[in-house]
């Protein structure tokens, strides 16, 4: 009978991950507080998903600290090309990664670039 009480104890994790009581988050937001579409914050291009990217990342400390939305390919390209510990150094704002050297050029032509596309993303030479 012990591998009933740990079938029973599985089930009842089941039942609790999936239960009615717990309340809807709802349909995803298409549009900012203020009426217009939702855009990332570094490219400022519209995007059908944004992911939430820590300013200072957690493995570093950051768990709770502010956030920003980004489209997919800026997050990725972020993470391409600085390691974790320039980002919680360095860049642990939307104002310094703008104005980085090396990520203001990719930011320079993505914004160039038109509709909602992912782009090819390319690590720096000195993350290889």
């Amino acid at each position: 009978m012990v591998g009933a009480s740990w079938k029973c104890r599985a089930r009842r994790r089941e039942l609790s991950r999936r239960s009615p009581s717990e309340p809807s988050l709802g349909p995803a937001r298409s549009q900012n507080y203020d009426g217009g579409p939702l855009t990332c914050e570094l490219c400022l291009r519209e995007s059908p998903r944004f992911t939430s990217h820590h300013l200072v990342p957690r493995s570093r400390g950051g768990r709770y600290s502010p956030r920003a939305r980004l489209c997919p390919t800026c997050h990725r390209q972020l993470h391409a090309m600085f390691s974790e510990s320039t980002l919680a150094k360095e860049l642990n704002s939307v104002q310094a990664l703008r104005s980085n050297p090396e990520f203001s050029g990719y930011l320079k032509w993505a914004r160039r670039q038109k509709g909602p596309t992912n782009f090819r993303v390319r690590r720096a030479k000195n993350r290889r």
